[in-house]
This record gives C-alpha cells, sequence and structure tokens, in this order.
C-alpha cells in the first residue's frame, strides 16, 4: 500500500515538472513571435535604423573631415549586414515582452517577498540595460573612434564597411547594458545571503583588475577607448557596494571616484573635440571648398574651426579666407586660388596668390609652387603662382628661392619671377625673324 502511494506522488511530481517544461515552451514560442514579428518591422525600417546607428561613426568622420559612408566589400555583405541590424534592433524592442515572459513563467515558484523583489529587480535591470547602451551610444563609441581614426595620422583614407561597423557598435551597445546590470547582480547577491557586502570590499582590487580585462576584450584594442570602459564600470562596483552596505565612508569613497573619473573623462573629451595639429580656420568669405584627396564629399565650411594636414583649399569668384598655421604665423588666401596644407610647415600653392605673414616660427616655412620653392622664417610675402611663372615678393623680410637644385636670396623690397626651363618668349616673333633672316640670305626660296 505504501508502494503504491509513493509511486502516486512520484507521477506527481513528473506530471508537475511536465506541466513546467510545456509552460516554458509556450513562453519561449511567444518570445520568439515577438522577435520575428519585431523584426519584419524592422526590416521595413532598416534604412532608417541604419541612419540612426550611423551616428557615432558621422560624428567621429566628420571631427577628422573625412567621409562618413560605409563600405560593403561584397554583393551580400550588405544583405548580411541589415539581417544582423534588424535581429539586434528586434531584441532590443522585443525585449521588455520577453521579460514579462520571464516573469509569467519563474512568478507561480517564488513567495510573494519574492515576487516584490524581482518585480523591482526587472524593470531597474532594463532601465540600467537601456543606460549602459546609450552610453556607449553617445558617448564612448563616438570618442572612441574619433580616437581610432585620429591615431592614423595624414594620407591615409580608412576603408570602414558596413558589416564591420554594425557588428562593433552593436557588441559594444550590447556589452554596456550587461556591464551596467553590475550593481543590481551584486544588490541580489546580497540580499539573498550568497556573497556578504564585505566580500566586496576585500575583492576590490582584484575586482578592478577583472574590470579591466572585461573592458580588453569587449572593446577595441586601444588603451583610450578600454579606460573610458573600465571607469564606469568601477564606478558600478562602487555603487554596487554602497548598495549592498550603506555607508558615510562608502559615499565618500564613490564620490571621489566619480569626481576624479569624471574630470579624467572630460579632459581627454575636451582634447578630443579641440585638438587640431596647429592649423586653425579664422576667417572664410564667399565660394571656398574644403577637400581631401580621395574624398569626393564637400566638408561644409560652417562646421570647421581647425583642420588637419593633407587638407586642399579651392577659393572661386570672391573667395577669400585666412587661416592661423601655426603660433605666429597667419596665411591669407586669394580668389581663384588653391593650396593644399602638407603640415603646419609646408604649404602647396597649385595656383592663384596668396599672402604669407611670419610673426615668429621656429622652424622655416616652405611653400612648394609649380616652379620652385619659397623658404622664410620671418616676413611678409606675397606668391602668386601663375601657369608658367610663379612671381614671389618680400613685402618684409628675406627669404629663400629654390629653383632647380639652385638657391638664390630674395631681398626685402625685392621682387623675383621663378620660372622652369628659362623665361617665356614670344616662340612666334622668333620663327617670323629667323625666317627673314633665312630668306636675306638666300637660303630659302
Amino acid at each position: 500500500m505504501a508502494e503504491d502511494t509513493l509511486e502516486g506522488d512520484v507521477e506527481n511530481i513528473r506530471m508537475s515538472i511536465g506541466s513546467h517544461l510545456e509552460e516554458l515552451r509556450r513562453r519561449v514560442i511567444y518570445s520568439l513571435i515577438a522577435v520575428v514579428c519585431c523584426f519584419v518591422l524592422c526590416w521595413f525600417f532598416k534604412i532608417e535604423i541604419l541612419d540612426i546607428a550611423k551616428n557615432p561613426h558621422k560624428i567621429a568622420m566628420s571631427k577628422a573631415n573625412l567621409s562618413t559612408e560605409l563600405q560593403v566589400l561584397s554583393y551580400q555583405e550588405g544583405f548580411y549586414a541589415y539581417m544582423k541590424l534588424c535581429f539586434i534592433t528586434a531584441m532590443f524592442l522585443a525585449y521588455p515582452f520577453m521579460i514579462y515572459q520571464i516573469w509569467r513563467f519563474v512568478s507561480v515558484g517564488l513567495y510573494k517577498k519574492e515576487q516584490r523583489y524581482i518585480l523591482l529587480y526587472l524593470p531597474v535591470s532594463y532601465v540600467a540595460f537601456v543606460v549602459g547602451g546609450l552610453f556607449g551610444y553617445f558617448l564612448l563609441i563616438p570618442f572612441g573612434l574619433q580616437f581610432l581614426i585620429g591615431i592614423l595620422g595624414p594620407g591615409i583614407q580608412p576603408i570602414i564597411t558596413m558589416e564591420q561597423y554594425v557588428s562593433f557598435v552593436f557588441m559594444l551597445t550590447v556589452a554596456l547594458g550587461l556591464v551596467f546590470q553590475l550593481p543590481l547582480v551584486m544588490m541580489m547577491l546580497s540580499k539573498i545571503g550568497f556573497i556578504a557586502p564585505e566580500k566586496f570590499i576585500a575583492w576590490r582590487k582584484y575586482a578592478i583588475l577583472v574590470i579591466f580585462i572585461i573592458a580588453a576584450v569587449v572593446t577595441p584594442p586601444d588603451p583610450f577607448t578600454q579606460t573610458m570602459t573600465a571607469i564606469p564600470m568601477i564606478v558600478l562596483y562602487e555603487l554596487g557596494i554602497l548598495i549592498a552596505r550603506p555607508s558615510k565612508r562608502g559615499f565618500i569613497f564613490l564620490g571621489t571616484i566619480v569626481g576624479v573619473g569624471g574630470f579624467t573623462l572630460f579632459a581627454i573629451l575636451f582634447y578630443l573635440t579641440n585638438k587640431s595639429g596647429e592649423i586653425k580656420l579664422v576667417n572664410t568669405q564667399g565660394e571656398v571648398q574644403f577637400l581631401y584627396p580621395g574624398v569626393a564629399e564637400k566638408i561644409n565650411p560652417a562646421k570647421l574651426t581647425h583642420l588637419k594636414r593633407d587638407i586642399i583649399i579651392k577659393t572661386g569668384y570672391g573667395g577669400k579666407t585666412v587661416f592661423s598655421i601655426k603660433k605666429g604665423v597667419k596665411l591669407g588666401i586669394d580668389a581663384h586660388t588653391e593650396v593644399q596644407f602638407l603640415d603646419p610647415c609646408k604649404l602647396r600653392l597649385k595656383t592663384g596668390q596668396i599672402l604669407i605673414t611670419i610673426v615668429e616660427s621656429s622652424a622655416p616655412m616652405e611653400i612648394d609652387t609649380p616652379n620652385g620653392m619659397v623658404r622664410t622664417n620671418k616676413g611678409m610675402l606675397n606668391i602668386q603662382a601663375r601657369e608658367l611663372v610663379t612671381i614671389v615678393t618680400a613685402v618684409k623680410g628675406d627669404a629663400t628661392l629654390l629653383l632647380e637644385g639652385e638657391e638664390k636670396k630674395l631681398l626685402e623690397g625685392r621682387q623675383h619671377k621663378m620660372s622652369i626651363g628659362g623665361e617665356p618668349v614670344d616662340i612666334g616673333a622668333i620663327i617670323n625673324w629667323s625666317e627673314g633672316v633665312l630668306t636675306g640670305d638666300g637660303k630659302k626660296d
């Protein structure tokens, strides 16, 4: 009789487990249907979603005065990238519904007190996930990309593919969303008595080491992005300690970390947003174009205050502009002129007229022209580059002219015409004269 009762209890337990598995299957199916529906919706708006996802890329490339377009290296790459973009976006959109399904599954097995904890934890978890994603989207990704682009230097045109960018952005966004769950996880572990708050304090130095390792794994291999990821994680760890065991000392310690970390990030961001080499746009008017070699897209002068090397300036009708190349050096560019900044100490005047003024310069300024090079340390020079001749006028100070391997000194108040292969002449007049001479000698019919 007892054996029959035991067998009946086992059978009831099996039925209970089966019903739970059936409930789990139903909740998973509901979640998958939600993801598929969101995916289909995202597919219809994939262009708009990509435009939103590209904003960090646009910010970084615009700061570097480079093209903001993404590239594809094969026909199918764009399709796969859109699939990935829409799937990850669908997961974001369906996340609240999926959380609700998880709640419906686990709530039946919880006590009232545990249900209250979960009901509080899930919404806060979602908010923390969104805040982490927004931190990456608005702060970490654009400035991380700007740092990575900035270290390339002049003369390098990066090729950023669509698939690489989508993977990079959403990997960091999801990773940061999960990282921002850290205080909540620490709170839950301490509330259920699994880990005492004192353990978190004792493990602080090991936690910082692990945080930097995690930051190195989820970010590109550069110290700037790794540090920008690690600092918020350290703050979140200290916040988790404070939530698990509130104390006055904890508040002071956390405030110190937030203050130092915030100041460090602000200093880094200020440096990135204000650095530019030494080429600064002072004034511009009329028709002026700003271009980089190999980039078809024009740069909006209204968005420029500083410029990088290799930039090309073209002025049209009525176009004039003034630059501060470096300390004590100013450059004025006249209409119908094309100039390229090779670096703060070297220019290439292709055509047109410039006026360069040097109050002080530790290194000589070099101006490369179609007909020779001009070098000067101090003074004011007016240089006109024409098709066959370059006219250099030393308004103030001296200059050195380099033409066909020879150097010539140009004194203040003097002007010199540089031309390769000699001075231009009227070939037609010489031909007419030679024909007359030959006819007079009787050597020509």
